[in-house]
């Protein structure tokens, strides 16, 4: 619950606009100082990194780098090295004063975090005792994945992020980086151009089969046809100067690095294994 700090008001009408927004930016920080202290008047730095994480948001999210940054040599910088003030918190937050005011008050998408992460959590357990089925064989690497692996990784519009599982074990994406292809493709040209290689209605066959539609386009981004289109609308300029495996590579970075689904730009790990290329 939010309690309004002692002698922050509401200014004139008639104060200038940027008094206005100087005035506001600081009430946020102190608004957001006392709902983490919980009425003390120090805030140890482990008790708001629990708070952020409870929010959804992690101390790595690219969008708190400054913040992040800021509060690692603040507390350097104080007598025990880990408790801020009022006037310490408030320098530590002030970059992203807006983005977490938005995480503490609950204007996230999941206002509820935790218990919704708990649902998933359950959820994953349920499903963790269903054996039944077997891993792709139609391609000899996947064959040999192990098919005990099981995780869940998840990333809300407003960049909540909760993974639970085998997640650090890489996987081969396969059709699903389908649409995320076709997200890549529209966001560097736009849907208008896109769609004029590629149609929008479904095909009535097979996902592999290599057909076009009346208008001599693959039907959709979907299917085989429409994918191998959409990935050569991405980075075209860096593909023509790379060998066939590099090109995939360099089509697929975009998914992890400037994905328009991402609200930031979060590093991961993508590539080709030759193998499975083959």
């Amino acid at each position: 619950q939010f309690v309004q700090p002692v002698g922050i008001g509401c200014l004139h009408p008639a104060a200038p606009a940027h008094s206005c927004k100087e005035h506001n930016t600081l009430y946020h920080r102190d608004l957001l100082f006392y709902t983490v202290a919980e009425g003390q008047e120090t805030i140890p730095a482990h008790k708001f990194l629990t708070a952020l994480k409870a929010t959804g948001l992690r101390s790595g999210d690219p969008r708190l780098k400054e913040c992040m940054e800021t509060l690692k040599e603040t507390l350097k910088k104080t007598s025990d090295g880990v408790t801020l003030d009022r006037h310490l918190f408030k320098k530590c937050v002030q970059s992203n004063i807006v983005l977490l005011t938005q995480a503490f008050r609950k204007k996230f998408v999941i206002p509820d975090f935790q218990s919704f992460t708990s649902h998933i959590d359950e959820l994953y357990e349920n499903a963790k005792n269903l054996t039944g089925g077997q891993v792709a064989d139609y391609i000899p690497q996947l064959a040999k994945f192990n098919p005990d692996l099981w995780a869940v990784s998840l990333c809300t519009v407003d960049g909540q992020r909760h993974t639970v599982g085998d997640t650090k074990v890489p996987f081969c994406m396969q059709s699903c980086v389908k649409p995320l292809k076709y997200a890549v493709a529209v966001h560097d040209h736009s849907t208008e151009y896109v769609h004029s290689f590629i149609g929008k209605e479904p095909s009535g066959l097979r996902f592999n089969k290599l057909s076009l539609n009346e208008d001599d386009k693959p039907h959709n981004p979907m299917v085989n046809a429409g994918a191998i289109v959409c990935t050569s609308l991405i980075k075209v300029k860096a593909v023509t100067l790379c060998p066939p495996p590099l090109c995939v590579c360099v089509c697929l970075r975009p998914v992890c690095v400037s994905l328009p689904l991402k609200p930031q730009k979060i590093p991961c790990n993508v590539g080709v294994t030759e193998l499975l290329y083959q």
